[in-house]
């Protein structure tokens, strides 16, 4: 019985042994992070604009996209390129709407028109649209639902609502929304985690 169950243990081992070796031997070389450091700063990550890195990148590709500067599709040629291979491959669209996309969404910031003083209220993506989601300032509003209109961007009528492309008829309904409200202060604020409760009314 002691030999039986030394030959079992070491027949568990071989076996565990070479899987691990196949796995470690297919596995993708890891991406090394490039350090960039910038007047004081250290670039350890980046997210500007939610959910845009997360839909359309390769999770391999995140070291290197954090450590990158965000100014163009030149200094940020991954994810530039993965919003359009995203875009035409896994969303479907068409070439036109995928780079017409990725010169709405990139570079990857938060931008705000700071000259106009009678326009002022905050609205993701405002620049970018001309003003289509609620106005031609910018930046991002606590009520502004981030991820559907990144969503609505990739896989629904957005871009060509702007006239930016002509429709093609390829959306997806289903994917174009996170089905989650975005509305402060309502009863329901507690339920989702991707609301802020805390602004709104007490409840």
């Amino acid at each position: 019985m002691k030999q039986s169950l030394l030959s079992f243990a070491a027949i568990y081992a071989l076996i565990i042994g070479a899987s691990s070796c196949n796995s470690s031997s297919n596995a993708p070389a890891p991406i090394a992070p490039v350090t960039v450091t910038t007047a004081g700063y250290h670039q350890v990550e980046r997210l500007a604009r939610p959910a845009v890195k997360e839909a359309t990148e390769n999770f391999a590709a995140h070291a290197l996209t954090n450590v990158v500067s965000p100014q163009s599709a030149t200094t940020d040629s991954v994810l530039a390129q993965s919003i359009v291979n995203f875009t035409e491959t896994v969303a479907g669209r068409s070439a036109a709407t995928a780079t017409t996309l990725q010169s709405v969404l990139i570079p990857d910031e938060l931008a705000a028109d700071l000259s106009d003083t009678t326009d002022t209220k905050a609205a993701y993506l405002g620049v970018e649209t001309g003003g289509f989601t609620g106005s031609k300032f910018g930046g991002r509003a606590l009520q502004d639902d981030v991820i559907s209109l990144d969503l609505g961007a990739i896989f629904g009528p957005t871009l060509s609502a702007l006239g930016l492309v002509p429709d093609d008829g390829k959306e997806s309904p289903c994917l174009e929304t996170d089905n989650v409200s975005a509305a402060v202060g309502q009863a329901t604020d507690h339920l989702t985690p991707f609301t802020f409760p805390y602004v709104g009314a007490p409840h």
